[in-house]
């Protein structure tokens, strides 16, 4: 493969390879001797299969250290995925309100932006707090 080959082309040919493996699954290298591909543009096809696989109805990416990258429906580590992403932003959003948000309500307590801004950040830092721990 050249240069310049479009994501979609590379995430076809990981989806092929990945279909034929089912319910197992591929490590990088595996997937990267089976579609002839360098561990770049593997990787470009992961990123544009996770992206667009809900719109094809195709099942979630998942990938596991037993496992390697695999898709399947009912996998018990699909969840896995949706609460670290809630976990990271819970963690950027805490920080952005101690570190940001509070020294300016410290400063200016009475300011109807900051009021505001504290009330639906807070509102935003409990949501995520609860979709990441969810059992």
């Amino acid at each position: 493969m050249g240069r310049g080959v479009p994501a979609h082309v590379h995430a076809e040919a990981v989806l092929s390879a990945l279909l034929e493996a089912r319910p197992a699954g591929l490590t990088i290298v595996q997937l990267m001797a089976a579609t002839e591909r360098t561990r770049a543009q593997v990787h470009t096809g992961l990123a544009h299969l996770r992206q667009v696989a809900a719109a094809k109805g195709l099942p979630p990416v998942t990938w596991d250290k037993t496992w390697g990258y695999r898709m399947l429906e009912d996998a018990p580590e699909v969840w896995i995925y949706e609460r670290a992403f809630f976990e990271s932003v819970h963690h950027r959003v805490e920080n952005f309100i101690a570190g940001i948000l509070l020294p300016h309500q410290k400063k200016k307590p009475d300011d109807p932006y900051i009021r505001t801004v504290m009330a639906q950040m807070g509102a935003i830092e409990s949501t995520l707090h609860l979709l990441s721990n969810l059992e």
